[in-house]
């Protein structure tokens, strides 16, 4: 199934299940925090990636792109690697006991397909490249690395502020746990690292802020004892990146734009700054 179309089934939130939800299902929320760690999956869209520089001027078009989730390994439980794998976090504030305003990053990583067949249009002098110098208009290419290595490894980070909306299900697992259905939508900055490489000339660039992006997500959450919580969510967005680094600073810039989708799983902790009285 197409991102857009997994999108769209995301974006289309069924109101009806509102008119289950029981009023004193959720409870002493109202200025408390919570705070999760979890780990993604991501999928992404074909993408037209418009590189810029001194010589070139050239569009790729359709580029598939994938994640690069890392190998289960303990690399997800030891403190001192837990980064390492594509990661969500996020804080919540609850404004009162249905709603909250949260702010977090998901750390996704996008790595471009090598030597898939794509379009291009655009120019190439002999000075970017002798291989691949011309003019082009909708012609056939393969990209290989000696064309193009372009990647957000390190990564296509999304920092968003969401507003949240936790609405209570009618399930019984015992006394000590309840069940929510978690909503939101937001967003902000995507903060990438690029690495790339244009016809050999690049780097692994400084994190930057690229662009900006809008997403929407939901999911079960379910708590015990109004402490300790487990989630899992699907997110899906739209990118805009206008400012992609190909070398630390101008005039050498991409820019392209995707949707994406991600199904996160994480681990969560209720807490208040407030003494109990």
């Amino acid at each position: 199934m197409k991102v857009k179309t997994l999108l769209l089934i995301l974006l289309g939130i069924p109101i009806g299940c509102f008119a289950h939800e029981k009023k004193d299902q959720v409870k002493n929320k109202k200025g408390t925090f919570s705070f999760y760690w979890g780990y993604n999956r991501s999928f992404f869209s074909k993408t037209n990636i418009h590189f810029n520089g001194p010589n070139y001027d050239f569009t790729l078009y359709d580029v598939k792109g994938t994640d690069r989730p890392t190998p289960l390994s303990l690399t997800y439980i030891n403190p001192t690697t837990i980064s390492i794998p594509q990661y969500n976090y996020r804080l919540s504030y609850f404004i009162n006991d249905r709603f909250a305003i949260s702010l977090g990053m998901d750390h996704m990583k996008y790595v471009m397909k090598q030597n898939q067949l794509a379009r291009i249009s655009g120019i190439i002098t002999p000075e970017a490249s002798q291989t691949f110098q011309g003019s082009y208009l909708n012609d056939e290419i393969k990209i290989t690395p000696d064309l193009l290595q372009f990647e957000h490894t390190d990564g296509f980070n999304l920092v968003t502020v969401d507003g949240e909306y936790l609405l209570p299900l009618p399930v019984k697992m015992g006394k000590n746990f309840k069940s929510y259905f978690n909503m939101g939508i937001g967003g902000i900055w995507i903060v990438t690292k690029t690495n790339v490489k244009v016809m050999g000339e690049g780097l692994d660039n400084d994190f930057h802020v690229a662009g900006f992006s809008m997403a929407a997500k939901m999911g079960p959450r379910i708590e015990y004892k109004n402490k300790l919580f487990i989630l899992g969510e699907i997110k899906g967005g739209y990118a805009t990146l206008p400012s992609v680094l190909i070398k630390n600073e101008a005039p050498n810039i991409g820019d392209h734009n995707l949707s994406y989708l991600q199904y996160y799983f994480a681990l969560g902790i209720n807490f208040s700054l407030k003494k109990k009285h």
